[in-house]
């Protein structure tokens, strides 16, 4: 069986949907089996270091090609199957082609788009393209009610997935690195609470601050780390602090890799993350595997992700997020208690068996589109 899939997220500056396909192939490609992949990559791309590593047997094949070109590479490759890993289908197989929809945000909040002609037009072709591909994957049951609401993508096409959490993802105490670390972001040696996300409006931020604004006297003690792009055409970090008078208090240190992450996660007196909408949410998952306990939003998928292991607010409600934050720094049995859930939450969910199912649901269309 070969499978074409869209690998271009995996180059660059990988967000979400970079991670989940750089860990789903990674761990599609650890399996021994009789799968070949073709991974497609936009010309010019330089392929990352941790991606050259797979051990695939020779099993991967690296293609660079034109998005234009894209729509013979189906034919031309011999592809059994297409997997497009970003919300699109740039060609298919002989047995047509599959697309993964992690979540449907701009859809729900088009004001927040950067697209020049709007949200529009694009919302039109992911709605094309989720009603041809033979099935549509994602990654919640929340964010498949969400296309079989709005984009009218029958529950029998539609594969729920979970993400997985990285073997990167433990907790690691090295007071050493920590301390090295500490120094190259300039983070203050004094607790901190941790706010991963960018200044992207639907992590929401700016309510993370409000809420630390609202609790100021409590907090005097802590740091607000926040992690991520600092800078967003819809909000800034730096200016946030500033109108909430925080500036002395925010450590914003920009994107950094995993191996920092790992620390910041396992060093935080507690992880923040109310986002507005999210299809997965991994951070969650994350700092529970590094043994943070975390507060996040009961909305959307990031709830069902969570699960009873976090504490969860209205991501909208700055006092409750505020009072929130306070109640887990101040009550350790609480803390405790979310912590071991935490681990306990986080072996529902492995890029393994990720990994099993999507080449499950690639046996099973070939073999039903060829009978």
């Amino acid at each position: 069986m070969r499978i074409g899939i869209d690998a271009s997220p995996i180059v660059g500056d990988r967000g979400g949907v970079g991670w989940h396909t750089y860990y789903l192939m990674e761990a599609m490609l650890a399996v021994p089996d009789d799968v070949e992949f073709i991974g497609y990559l936009r010309p010019g791309s330089v392929l990352p270091e941790d991606a050259r590593s797979w051990r695939a047997g020779g099993r991967m094949t690296w293609v660079e090609s034109a998005k234009w070109a894209m729509r013979w590479r189906g034919w031309a490759d011999r592809l059994d199957l297409y997997h497009g890993t970003n919300f699109k289908l740039h060609t298919s197989g002989r047995h047509g082609g599959i697309v993964t929809i992690h979540d449907l945000w701009l859809e729900r909040f088009p004001q927040y788009s950067t697209k020049v002609l709007g949200q529009r037009w694009s919302s039109i072709k992911a709605r094309r393209t989720a009603q041809r591909a033979a099935t549509v994957v994602t990654v919640s049951d929340f964010s498949a009610r969400e296309l079989n609401e709005l984009y009218l993508v029958p529950r029998e096409r539609l594969a729920v997935i979970p993400n997985g959490v990285a073997d990167d993802f433990a907790a690691r105490r090295d007071d050493r690195a920590m301390a090295e670390l500490r120094m190259r972001i300039r983070l203050p040696e004094k607790p901190y609470l941790l706010f991963i996300g960018g200044a992207d409006p639907r992590k929401n931020h700016r309510r993370f601050l409000e809420a630390a604004s609202l609790m100021r006297r409590r907090l005097q003690g802590h740091s607000l780390l926040l992690v991520g792009s600092t800078d967003h055409a819809f909000g800034s970090y730096h200016k946030s602090a500033v109108e909430y008078g925080l500036t002395a208090q925010v450590c914003c240190p920009g994107r950094l890799g995993r191996a920092d992450l790992q620390l910041l996660y396992t060093y935080a007196d507690q992880f923040v993350f109310p986002s507005l909408y999210e299809g997965f949410g991994m951070p969650v998952l994350e700092a529970m595997a590094c043994g943070t306990p975390v507060i996040t939003s009961r909305t959307t998928g990031v709830a069902e992700a969570a699960g009873d292991a976090a504490l969860l607010i209205d991501p909208e409600d700055p006092r409750s997020l505020g009072e929130a934050m306070i109640s887990l720094l101040e009550d350790a049995s609480l803390r405790a208690s979310l912590t071991a859930k935490g681990f306990e939450r986080v072996k529902r969910f492995s890029w393994r068996s990720a990994a099993a199912s999507t080449v499950d649901l690639y046996r099973r269309l070939c073999r039903e589109r060829a009978a």
